[in-house]
């Protein structure tokens, strides 16, 4: 029976297990020594204690605007789509004003015959009142003169000299001068009456005009829409033809977002809450720039809680820079560092030094020629990158932070 040739590929691995099983067999026969791949130094520097977290982008109260029209009709003009910069006071949209415009010019004539019935009022009354005056003057002057006639004629008739006639048609022409007179005087306060009511009832017709025509003005204003705020137009509800209906609300057609006016909110475990205060530094990064770190600091933390999979959070408001927020968006999910406690000029080793063996902490300790010695320092405060030594190793010292450890039996632990 003809045999099958063997193929490189087989002879290449035959050739890497043999390799594996003589280096096995060499490790299983070396000593007990501790090999160091790498070291560092311990020396002073800072450690910082960092609570982990989520957040999310949020904009501030007032960075989102929605803005429309009270107006019904016909969208004319629609000058901005989505992404559009624009500034506070440029018109972005523009609703046909036709029928608005109808309603001003009425109110315009309503206003101007008010006006002129003001102006006849103040014209027409002064010189009813100047004449009523005059005949009232002329009334009073006849009732003077009838009555002194009345007391001559009276003392001539008591001496002989005008017979009885004479005095009672001297007191005839008295009562008809008197009672003329009177009628002029009351016919003067009619018309004084009657002026100060028609002026008081034209100036009310010329604010009531005057008001209705404001009206109209501001229904016109609803149809051309500005910018409320300097920012990015953020959406878009209505286009150029399409009319707009507005009943109880207010229609909203264009929403505006400042873009620098953004905050982060970091949703803290009510575990951990309880560690973080007003001030403390925040790092933090989002997934579109993966290798940028933001910093913030926390401004507030809220009262109520915010409970998502029946985990309770309390939210750490943290408000961003303007820089900051132009190179984010809202609702961008950020990972967080809040930086509860950091100390500065201790002796610190790096976190990757420190080794379990058998349950307990060792740093171990290289000497000059190579060597590790397990040591069981005094540890402080664990950090970030770097843990806190209190005692045990000195400054300077090399410490292993790559080794490999061999096993170490119950007994030579002791």
């Amino acid at each position: 029976m003809r045999k099958l040739p063997v193929s490189l590929p087989s002879i290449i691995i035959g050739v890497l297990l043999l390799i594996g099983a003589i280096w096995f067999l060499l490790a299983q026969q070396s000593d007990d020594a501790v090999r160091v791949l790498r070291t560092a130094t311990a020396q002073r520097g800072s450690v910082s204690v960092q609570l982990k977290s989520t957040g999310i982008i949020k904009p501030q109260v007032g960075a989102i605007v929605k803005t429309g029209t009270r107006a019904t009709g016909l969208i004319k003009r629609m000058l901005v789509q989505v992404g559009d910069r624009v500034k506070q006071g440029v018109l972005i949209a523009k609703i046909d004003d036709r029928e608005e415009r109808a309603v001003y010019q009425a109110q315009e004539a309503a206003l101007r015959q008010a006006q002129a019935e003001l102006t006849n009022v103040n014209k027409t009354y002064p010189i009813q009142i100047d004449q009523a005056q005059a005949t009232l003057k002329g009334s009073l002057a006849e009732r003077r003169f009838t009555y002194l006639t009345w007391q001559r004629n009276t003392a001539l008739v008591a001496t002989g000299v005008l017979e009885q006639a004479a005095l009672d048609e001297a007191y005839q022409n008295y009562v008809v001068a008197a009672t003329q007179a009177k009628a002029d005087e009351e016919a003067l306060n009619l018309v004084e009456e009657n002026y100060v009511t028609d002026l008081i009832k034209a100036v009310e017709g010329v604010v009531s005009a005057e008001a209705d025509l404001e009206n109209a003005s501001i229904q016109i204003s609803y149809t051309e829409i500005y910018a409320p705020i300097t920012g990015v137009v953020s959406q878009v509800t209505a286009q150029e033809g399409e009319t707009v209906v507005t009943g109880l609300e207010v229609a909203n057609l264009i929403t505006i977002l400042d873009p620098t006016r953004l905050e982060m909110l970091i949703y803290v475990d009510e575990t951990d809450v309880g560690t973080v205060t007003k001030g403390m530094p925040v790092n933090f990064s989002v997934d579109a720039y993966p290798n940028t770190i933001f910093r913030g600091m926390v401004e507030t933390i809220y009262p109520e809680a915010v409970i998502q999979d029946n985990i309770v959070y309390y939210q750490a408001l943290v408000p961003l820079s303007a820089a900051t927020a132009l190179q984010l968006r809202p609702e961008m999910t950020t990972q967080c560092s809040i930086i509860t406690k950091e100390i500065d000029s201790v002796l610190v080793v790096p976190n990757e030094a420190i080794k379990w063996v058998d349950g307990k902490k060792y740093v171990y300790v290289v000497d000059a020629d190579g060597d590790a010695t397990p040591v069981s320092p005094k540890f402080g405060i664990m950090g970030e990158e770097n843990t806190e030594i209190l005692s045990g190793i000195n400054e300077g010292e090399k410490v292993a932070t790559r080794i490999i450890i061999p096993t170490i039996n119950a007994d030579s632990n002791k």
